[in-house]
């Protein structure tokens, strides 16, 4: 049985490790263009801090976590945004060993309960271009593609979905 919960400040620990573990894990398969340098310890502390962490747990094993942010950079990217209070999850990252099982769609379906939960309209967010396991999930879920942004020397697709 899974639980989905905001993240606690004694699991700063346990998730920056999934987080490396997944950097590391995706430098060997090219399924990430997350480096030693992203997302940092720094970043991972203040979404615990601010309560926008969020982590998915198997019993007492950490397994997946995301954040939740307000608002962002891609507010300002003319794509064709929905004009409704949005919110933008960020920095997804799912257990290596637990990969392929959904788990990123669950994580997601909670976030989105969470949100609509919180008074949001729609969820932004962006997936690296040559990310094939991240673009079929929003898709999947029914995420609509606007466009592709350039941001940090790289494409993302850009997604919304509208509650």
């Amino acid at each position: 049985m899974y639980s989905f919960r905001k993240a606690q400040p004694d699991q700063a620990d346990a998730i920056f490790s999934l987080y490396r573990e997944v950097v590391a894990e995706g430098k060997k398969t090219g399924a990430s263009h997350w480096s030693e340098d992203y997302p940092t310890r720094a970043f991972l502390d203040e979404d615990i801090e601010l309560q926008r962490m969020f982590v998915l747990e198997d019993g007492n094993t950490l397994i997946a976590a995301v954040s939740l942010l307000e608002t962002d950079d891609l507010d300002d990217e003319p794509v064709g945004w929905q004009d409704v209070r949005s919110c933008v999850p960020v920095r997804l990252c799912v257990s290596p060993e637990y990969q392929g099982q959904r788990i990123g769609e669950h994580i997601m379906n909670c976030l989105i309960d969470y949100a609509k939960s919180q008074g949001y309209k729609s969820m932004r967010l962006l997936a690296a271009e040559n990310s094939i396991a991240a673009n079929c999930l929003y898709t999947r879920m029914g995420f609509v593609c606007l466009g592709v942004i350039q941001l940090y020397d790289r494409s993302f697709n850009a997604y919304e979905f509208v509650f």
